[in-house]
């Protein structure tokens, strides 16, 4: 990991703040939201008419997730023989910085200048695209959100939509400074217009290139392959045209069996984008053979650790389930209030709430595991039954343990705890409290500046209790 991530991740209240202050995003955010929640509603409820149980189903993929997890050692080993059985290079990664070492020794040795890449989180992770270009090796994205956002000089806002947070205005000035063409006016009329010029661009780049750069939704232990799937050709070119392919992915991504993968190929679009199977699926395995008219001469897989091993075993395993859907962040109403580049690192959203400060260290995310409401909207639809909720609970825990929380709050805990040992006073307190709440409201029955607690009115009106507390009721009807 990158130490600018882990600085990034240190200001989630700041940039929440400038964020849910842009008008612009939240609307472009807001119009976004409804698709993901209804497409995904849709692809669920097509399992019913197949005769699958989402339930079920949900059920039997966590424990495919779960088997891997218990026994990833030895689930890695059987990968790494049966990849190099194939003609594929397999080699280890602790960190960004070797991942970082081990793209650029092979881009020496095969005298690479241009690396194509297909959406790969664990390079966002690496800072590679950076280091490529310190290196003179010219990256270029070519998932069309990717594209957008490279351009923009962005990083990701969204997991599987990376350019969600821009409007096609924005996209059309990007294009045009690019392009060298002028500026043309645009509505959502032109957008198949604008995929085709991009695909235009990045053709060129597909026939050019001497390398591509991907990552694997899955790892294949019975066959040695990487399972890719997306929704765009830009993945099989990437794959298959560059005489080298770079696969980066984590070493949780592995699946047993074929059969493991079409049953997880069940849950994982429609919990994306609510599609029944996404456009392309590749299974990409060893090296171009004799007599075979597509594939790479050199194929290398690197399997990254950067703080998922020390997962195993812990209070925080069920995150190595993550199938990296996006469906958490599609219903979390956090995300679309405030866009992923309020996270401050590459994964944003609920599961960026648990994984950000896990990988980066908890002292450097404070912020991140309280940006929930804890609806649990994103634990009901995660298909592989991470209690994402539950995680970020178990953090908050782990940072007062650590006493990493500020001294003012953790002091006011410490006085509530010692309260609420004690019924009679604690009630006594309460009664005050209530009573003092309404005695601070306006006219309107609004507080509009609460000092003993200032964030709390600070961006919105607090309202105060609106009569007796509810020990007080249940005396009264007591007594009734």
């Amino acid at each position: 990991m990158s130490a600018g991530g882990q600085s990034q991740a240190m200001f989630f209240r700041a940039r929440a703040a400038r964020q849910a202050g842009d008008v612009g995003l939240r609307r472009t955010l807001q119009k976004a939201r409804p698709l993901f929640v209804g497409k995904r509603a849709k692809g669920i409820a097509g399992l019913a008419a197949d005769g699958l149980g989402f339930g079920a189903l949900r059920t039997a993929c966590a424990d495919i997730r779960r088997r891997v997890v218990d026994d990833l050692d030895v689930w890695l080993e059987i990968f790494e023989e049966r990849a190099r059985a194939t003609g594929a290079e397999v080699l280890w990664a602790r960190d960004g910085a070797e991942i970082r070492r081990h793209v650029l020794d092979i881009a020496a040795r095969h005298g690479v200048t241009k690396a194509v890449k297909s959406k790969s989180m664990l390079s966002e992770e690496a800072g590679l695209n950076e280091a490529l270009a310190d290196a003179g090796i010219r990256p270029v994205e070519t998932d069309l959100g990717e594209y957008i956002v490279q351009l923009a000089g962005e990083a990701p806002s969204h997991i599987i939509a990376p350019a969600v947070h821009k409007t096609i205005h924005e996209v059309e000035a990007l294009f045009a400074a690019e392009h060298g063409r002028p500026l043309q006016a645009r509505s959502s009329a032109d957008i198949p217009a604008m995929a085709r010029e991009a695909r235009e661009v990045l053709r060129q780049h597909f026939l050019s290139a001497d390398m591509g750069i991907s990552g694997a939704n899955f790892l294949i232990a019975e066959t040695g392959s990487a399972a890719l799937v997306t929704n765009e050709g830009n993945g099989r070119m990437v794959t298959t045209l560059p005489s080298v392919h770079v696969v980066i992915t984590g070493i949780e991504k592995i699946v047993p069996t074929l059969e493991d993968f079409a049953s997880l190929m069940r849950l994982l679009p429609r919990s994306a984008t609510g599609q029944t199977i996404s456009n392309y699926v590749s299974l990409l395995t060893g090296t171009r053979g004799a007599g075979d008219g597509e594939g790479p001469e050199k194929t290398v897989f690197i399997l990254v650790d950067n703080g998922r091993a020390a997962l195993a075993g812990s209070d925080f395993a069920d995150m190595l389930r993550c199938i990296r859907c996006g469906a958490c962040m599609n219903h979390c109403p956090v995300y679309f209030s405030l866009g992923g580049h309020a996270y401050g690192w590459v994964y944003p959203g609920p599961m960026g709430s648990v994984l950000t400060p896990l990988y980066t260290g908890i002292e450097n995310a404070l912020d991140l595991p309280h940006a929930s409401t804890g609806c649990n909207q994103c634990g009901v639809v995660c298909p592989v039954e991470i209690p994402l909720p539950a995680l970020m609970h178990r953090l908050r825990e782990v940072q007062v343990e650590r006493r990493l929380r500020p001294l003012a709050e953790r002091l006011g805990l410490g006085a509530w705890g010692w309260l609420a040992r004690r019924p009679t006073l604690y009630r006594l307190v309460v009664r005050l409290a209530a009573r003092y709440l309404r005695w601070l409201a306006d006219d309107s029955g609004r507080i509009r500046v609460f000092g003993l607690a200032p964030g709390w009115s600070a961006g919105r009106d607090l309202v105060p209790p609106s009569g007796p507390t509810f020990l007080e009721r249940y005396a009264a009807r007591k007594k009734d």
